[in-house]
């Protein structure tokens, strides 16, 4: 692995996560006590920060059907022009570049070689590919746009994400309910693992220092 990959994981990514898990256990931890020892006052904090966010507010706009193909059948004779020209360059250059066992010595890893030239090497046909379908594109809209109309509606179906997501919308308030009805219970569950998490993480900060 690279040096700066392992710099970026043991300064920056492992310290932070070190310290997202640290302050979260050691809030759960205080929770926890406060169940066991003070549970009304930890409940009054509960009502004051535990509301609903509602994702089909947050989503709305994207249910919102927004038509493109009079702007590309406004432009299509540029815009065909352009897929063409731009998917030629890039197939050109997939062709005549430089080839995978090159590239497969610029990456620094521990994989098998022949496994990153087959990953590289997909890639490469993948892009090939989505070149020639863009060529392909391109020349039916300066020629043929009818055709590409009845492909894009025999293909293009709308889909709703507020659908799939109404069920989210539903507060589930069981385990509220259960820990209203048996706090001290609920925070000795709580607390135990919260302090061998707060234990550990505040251990693995330490080290880091």
């Amino acid at each position: 692995m690279p040096r700066f990959n392992n710099y970026v994981i043991d300064q920056l990514i492992a310290p932070a996560f070190d310290l997202f898990f640290f302050v979260g256990g050691l809030t759960a931890l205080l929770i926890g006590i406060g169940l066991v020892i003070k549970s009304p006052t930890v409940f009054r904090l509960f009502d004051i920060f535990n509301y609903s966010v509602s994702t089909r507010n947050a989503i709305k706009p994207l249910e919102v059907h927004r038509d493109s193909s009079r702007f590309f059948l406004k432009h299509r004779i540029l815009l065909g022009v352009v897929f063409v020209i731009g998917a030629l360059f890039a197939d050109y250059g997939l062709l005549t570049g430089a080839g995978n066992a090159a590239i497969v010595t610029l990456f620094n890893t521990t994989l098998p070689p022949g496994y990153v030239f087959w990953i590289v090497e997909s890639l490469r046909y993948f892009l090939m590919v989505s070149c020639t379908v863009s060529i392909i594109v391109g020349i039916l809209m300066i020629i043929s746009p009818d055709t590409l109309k009845a492909v894009e509606d025999t293909g293009g179906h709308w889909v709703s994400t507020r659908n799939i997501v109404a069920d989210a919308d539903k507060m589930n308030l069981a385990f509220d309910k259960w820990v209203a009805a048996y706090p001290r219970t609920a925070g000795l569950i709580i607390t135990f693992p919260a302090l061998g998490m707060v234990s550990y993480f505040w251990d693995q900060l330490l080290r880091r220092m």
